[in-house]
């Protein structure tokens, strides 16, 4: 379930120059925004549509996170928790939590990830303008130069006035689409670390996978 966390894709810098910007060079401008932040509290909503089967799924929930792989996910029917060494996944409808360790996936991706191989792994380029809401953005398409990558293309929607990410679309190699749309974010809030620990409630078995 860490891997709900990619959506983590969703994490205020002066708006662009005069001068029309290249892809890499807005990149590098959300590169530093990120790197500046240290937790963040982001409202979300993830939408998915399934290729094969044509349904779709929508859901919306709330992405806590700080530096280092400490994440908390909260969704109307789970949770899932990490403080960098152990993952929780707790089902409420089930009355269990799901404990294991955590380990980095190769396939999640995540705006550190993104934001660190594009220049080397993603043809990158710009999209043109669009509103997320009442926020104007500049639309990134980034497509892998590896024909093995498990994410066939991505775009990115980036606020020109704070340089963060409003909305992530990924198309995977099955043709599946999911799509993160932020609706809210608050960024060096200080967030506690006992945030990214879970307390199991009584009367909820605990399942230890580890």
């Amino acid at each position: 379930m860490i891997r709900a966390v990619c959506i983590a894709l969703v994490l205020t810098i002066a708006g662009a120059g005069a001068r029309a910007e290249s892809a890499q060079e807005v990149l590098e401008r959300v590169k530093k925004r990120y790197d500046a932040i240290n937790d963040a509290e982001v409202k979300f909503t993830q939408h998915t549509t399934y290729e094969v089967s044509k349904l779709e799924q929508r859901i919306s929930g709330t992405l806590f996170i700080k530096k280092k792989n400490k994440y908390r996910v909260e969704f109307p029917d789970r949770i899932v928790v990490t403080d960098g060494a152990t993952v929780w996944s707790y089902n409420p409808a089930h009355k269990q939590v799901l404990i294991d360790n955590f380990k980095i996936d190769p396939n999640v991706v995540t705006p550190e990830k993104v934001l660190a191989a594009a220049p080397q792994d993603y043809y990158a380029s710009l999209a043109g303008t669009e509103k997320v809401g009442s926020v104007q953005t500049r639309v990134l398409k980034l497509v892998p130069k590896d024909d093995n990558a498990s994410i066939r293309m991505m775009r990115l929607w980036v606020d020109e006035a704070t340089w963060l990410i409003k909305k992530v679309d990924l198309t995977d190699i099955g043709g599946n689409q999911t799509t993160y749309t932020v609706s809210d974010i608050k960024v060096n809030i200080g967030i506690p670390d006992s945030r990214f620990t879970y307390q199991i409630p009584d009367g909820v078995e605990a399942v230890d996978l580890r």
